[in-house]
């Protein structure tokens, strides 16, 4: 043995005999048979440290004793001495060393014809609200779910806001006797009635409302400074932007100034029998004066557009998100109908396709081991990877292939258990108490450091798991591989309050209807969150591991996460309604959306392929919604072709394939004509890293053979979907995943019965 060879062998046994890295101060901790840990590796020979997540310093020490909710419009208040603006909308709102701004929003435009583009409604400073005290800094107090409490003490006094999503008033409470409100223009002095408790100011335009006890007084005491000096006792006021001066909006407002908004809850129920989601929006008030207990809030397009909401107002504020629609209550209802979604579809005859998806699932199989982290072997690109082998493995099953799905079955148990074991000191999980939270290591774009994407990463995780689990429960049981999963789950879609471990719907915003993605929200715009249909990929993946696991709770909360997103998407990503983009916009879709904003543009290139198409993938069976438009989905690729066109002789071009991401378009043109779809598509071109030439060919024959999705059929089972060709022939589907079988019945009079753990298709010409 030679000297090197001797050296090697010394070092090996010298590895051998030292504890795994972090192990003393680490220790793993068990869940069933896999494992996580309470805090990320330190490193060693061959691993540098893990990075950790961010301090959420500024609590009050109730809200330290709760799961800090990050991913939220206002969850920068946490990570910083002051905040960042926070988008309430109409209304932002900012804390900053002087005191508390406030200010309605005015759209600007930004952007080239021939690149990005942007409509922007930034915060503005037009009022602060200036207490008697130096702050020393500005703390999260309290939260609803669309409302949130900063607390700003200082020199042994506080204030306390309190801002409500929608609502054009803001809330406080201070322990002094006098605040000042200094303006960012001079007074204009508008003429209005006089009435006792209430001033009434402009700025720049903006009509303001301030609202004070019995017993004050205010005092200009210049053109820009306000005094308001409070009675012993009654340390409260309002301050409400106003959308105009009439004398009824006056009376509205003065109406409802001290139904002093406490608590917001939102509670939803799926209803089966109807496939609807039933959402129930709650303000919870403290009456201050008069007897007022019902408060005046505002409604967001994706909450009136469509409903029947009794003694929604004409008053209102235009903003970045639409129309925001005034209303006098304590609570209302939305009802939307949830369009079902199957786990996979049916086998696909041999002479519709058939045949050539076998061909080519052989390939994809036996490449599919390289697929897993091509751009990354982080959370995200894992996931990603878990995803492809997923959809691999429903087509192969679907169409009989029994050794591709075996096969397909082992890489992705063998992917989880590299991750899940706990084993591995470069791929594992961390239950972080700091925050709570679940953190996956290596991370990626800022999932750990900033807390972002969490839905996004681990909505492909709980998906793939899902569909391994409706084929093994045994693997999904919490003493195999399930406790694991649930940690995910918990991570992104606990649905208690106030818990220590994980807040309430972390990345789900109740009232705007979707998800955010950033995690600390520290930035000038708010929060953002840019692939609309990874946010819906995460929620159908709650559905499917629900059902899989008999969690019908779990699962009826992931319908109402979809369906309530889905809904929102229409509004906020594609303007399906017309309502919400500007008319010199100009763009088919808002790639990105945040607190401020909307932009036609990514975090990574201003490629047109790029830009519309984050808002596609990944591309599964529950993507149908997307082909709710047909005429959109012309009208995306006519803009599509046409921003290409433009971002080519500009010159742009940043060295991508110039058919990047072609399969993912072919499938979503099939949505609405799976003819030209297969046309367009070039089986040796493109493929997005969590796509598969087996599944662009198998989708685009699919849809062509059972037709295209037909939404105004429902049925009273939660995983269905319906299909229809031009011929008429509709296909029923729906999957079954108990152990007893299960009687359905569509909207449209099919009735049939499914066996335990099949997927039922009736297929038949629709009667006229």
């Amino acid at each position: 043995m030679d000297r090197i060879t001797q050296a090697m062998v010394g070092a090996a046994a010298l590895l051998a005999a030292l504890p795994a890295f972090g192990a003393s101060a680490n220790p793993r901790i068990a869940d069933g048979l896999g494992g996580y840990y309470a805090a990320p590796h330190k490193g060693g020979f061959f691993s540098s440290a893990s990075p950790k997540p961010p301090a959420a310093t500024y609590r009050t020490p109730a809200m330290m004793r709760q799961a800090a909710p990050t991913s939220q419009w206002y969850s920068s208040v946490m990570f910083t001495r002051w905040s960042y603006p926070l988008y309430a909308i109409p209304v932002s709102y900012r804390a900053v060393p002087q005191g508390f701004q406030v200010g309605v929003p005015t759209q600007t435009m930004h952007g080239a014809a021939d690149g990005y583009k942007e409509v922007v409604w930034p915060h503005r400073a037009e009022v602060t609200v200036v207490p008697d005290f130096k702050p020393q800094q500005a703390l999260l107090a309290g939260r609803g779910d669309w409302s949130a409490s900063i607390a700003m003490p200082g020199a042994g006094h506080t204030l306390l806001a309190t801002v409500v999503q929608g609502s054009p008033f803001s809330y406080y409470h201070i322990d002094t006797s006098s605040v000042d409100f200094q303006l960012a223009a001079p007074n204009q002095q508008p003429a209005v009635a006089a009435v006792a408790g209430r001033q009434v100011f402009e700025v720049d335009g903006q009509a303001y409302a301030l609202y004070a006890p019995q017993g004050a007084s205010f005092q200009w005491r210049s053109p820009t400074d306000l005094r308001l000096e409070l009675p012993q006792g009654k340390g409260w006021f309002s301050l409400a932007a106003l959308p105009d001066l009439t004398p009824p909006t006056l009376q509205l407002f003065d109406a409802h100034a001290y139904a002093f908004v406490t608590d917001t809850r939102v509670h939803w129920k799926y209803d089966a029998a109807s496939s609807q989601v039933l959402t129930h929006f709650a303000f919870t008030t403290q009456s201050m004066q008069g007897g007022q207990t019902v408060p005046l809030v505002g409604l967001f397009p994706n909450l009136w557009w469509g409903q029947q909401i009794p003694g929604l107002l004409q008053q209102g504020f235009a903003s970045v998100r639409g129309r925001v629609k005034l209303l006098a209550a304590s609570a209302f209802d939305t009802r939307l109908t949830y369009h079902g979604i199957v786990p996979f579809w049916p086998k696909l005859p041999a002479a519709a396709g058939g045949s050539r998806v076998d061909t080519l699932l052989g390939g994809d199989t036996a490449a599919m081991p390289g697929a897993f982290g091509l751009q990354g072997d982080g959370t995200y690109w894992i996931g990603k990877g878990l995803g492809r082998a997923a959809q691999l493995m429903n087509i192969a099953y679907a169409q009989g292939r029994d050794s591709d799905e075996q096969a397909l079955q082992g890489m992705l148990r063998r992917k989880f258990r590299q991750f899940f074991s706990g084993h591995n000191d470069n791929s594992y999980f961390v239950v972080d108490h700091s925050l709570g939270t679940t953190l996956g290591y290596p991370s990626e774009y800022g999932s750990v450091t900033h807390m972002n994407d969490h839905h996004f990463h681990y909505g492909y995780w709980i998906d793939a798991a899902a569909q391994l689990a409706l084929r093994d429960p045994q693997w999904a049981e919490p003493s195999h591989w399930g406790g694991m999963v649930q940690l995910l789950v918990d991570d992104i879609a606990t649905a208690r309050r106030g818990l220590p471990g994980y807040p309430f719907l972390r990345n789900f915003d109740p009232y705007e209807g979707h998800s955010w993605a950033s995690g600390d929200a520290a930035m000038f715009d708010g929060n953002n969150q840019e692939s609309s249909s990874e946010a819906v990929n995460a929620w159908a993946g709650l559905i499917f591991w629900g059902a899989a696991t008999g969690n019908t709770r779990l699962r009826d909360l992931g319908i109402y996460l979809y369906t309530t997103e889905v809904h929102s998407i229409d509004d906020y990503w594609f303007d399906l309604h017309h309502i919400v983009f500007a008319p010199d916009y100009h763009r088919v879709l808002a790639a990105q959306v945040f607190g401020d904003k909307y932009a036609y543009n990514t975090w990574w290139t201003q490629n047109p392929r790029e830009v519309q198409g984050i808002n596609l993938l990944p591309m599964t069976t529950a993507s149908t919604y997307l082909g709710r438009d047909p005429a959109y989905i012309s009208s995306f690729f006519k803009s599509m072709h046409a921003m290409s066109d433009r971002y080519a002789k500009a010159g742009m071009s940043d060295g991508t394939p110039s058919d990047i991401w072609q399969d993912v378009f072919a499938e979503y043109r099939a949505l609405g004509d799976p003819d030209k779809a297969l046309g367009e598509w070039n089986s040796q071109g493109s493929t997005e890293g969590g796509d598969s030439r087996t599944h662009a060919y198998y989708w685009m024959r699919s849809l062509q053979y059972m037709g295209t999705p037909d939404f105004s059929v429902t049925a009273d089972t939660p995983l269905y979907a319906v299909f229809r060709t031009a011929a008429g022939v509709v296909t029923h589907l729906a999957y079954n995943p108990g152990a007893q079988p299960l009687a359905v019945r569509f909207s449209d009079g099919t009735t049939g019965t499914v066996a335990p753990h099949t997927l039922g298709v009736m297929r038949a010409t629709a009667s006229h």
